[in-house]
């Protein structure tokens, strides 16, 4: 304190010269004591140094008494103070830190809702469903996009999102199963068709067969 005015050095200088001593050289010996742990030993030594250094006031209980009683009063008044001080100061950096992280919160909140809601937009822009003609005939001709910065993702039954080489890959698989599909009926009629043929031309054969044997018979 020693910049600024001790709260005591006012009333030490009106005091200190009615009790016979010199304000200015025993002042700091009391500013000293104030500014320690309040201790009954301390302030009974400061009491006898000072009695004992009075020209005027060495053998006057009542103004000592006084004089002790005052110090300690103000002294507790001035810690008083400044615990309320430090309290206030306290709850005002709580309020203020309190108010930065619950600005700090609602602003992450907020840029979370905006990513989640461009992230869903953009799935939602890039499902097949939502995908121009164009688009998909492209993706179906080459397996992906023309943009492969950008693939499309569409989730399957278990949930995890397909690219746009997975869609055109199964749309391929399931024509190429179609093609096979008809290819394979299309023998299965062939196969018909010749078996029976072949049962008629046996079924002709036989009769040319029973006829012939017929004839000769009847010779």
């Amino acid at each position: 304190m020693s910049d600024e005015a001790h709260y005591l050095d006012e009333y030490l200088c009106e005091i200190l010269p009615k009790l016979g001593l010199d304000a200015e050289t025993y002042g700091p010996y009391v500013t000293g004591y104030a500014n320690e742990e309040d201790t009954d030993d301390g302030m009974d030594d400061l009491i006898e140094l000072l009695r004992a250094s009075s020209e005027t006031h060495g053998d006057d209980d009542a103004s000592w008494q006084a004089f002790r009683d005052e110090i300690l009063r103000r002294k507790k008044e001035f810690s008083d103070r400044e615990d309320a001080r430090k309290e206030q100061r306290a709850i005002k950096l709580q309020q203020e830190q309190s108010t930065s992280l619950q600005k700090e919160i609602e602003l992450a909140q907020k840029n979370q809702i905006e990513l989640e809601a461009r992230k869903q937009q953009e799935l939602e822009s890039k499902k097949v469903e939502n995908m121009s003609a164009d688009r998909i005939a492209l993706m179906a001709k080459f397996g992906y996009e023309a943009d492969e910065d950008h693939e499309v993702e569409e989730e399957d039954d278990s949930g995890k999102p397909k690219t746009n080489r997975e869609i055109a890959a199964e749309q391929n698989l399931k024509k190429s199963r179609e093609l096979r599909s008809a290819a394979t009926q299309t023998k299965k009629d062939a196969r018909s068709e010749t078996k029976k043929a072949k049962e008629l031309q046996a079924a002709k054969k036989e009769e040319r067969r029973k006829r012939a044997t017929k004839g000769e018979r009847k010779r």
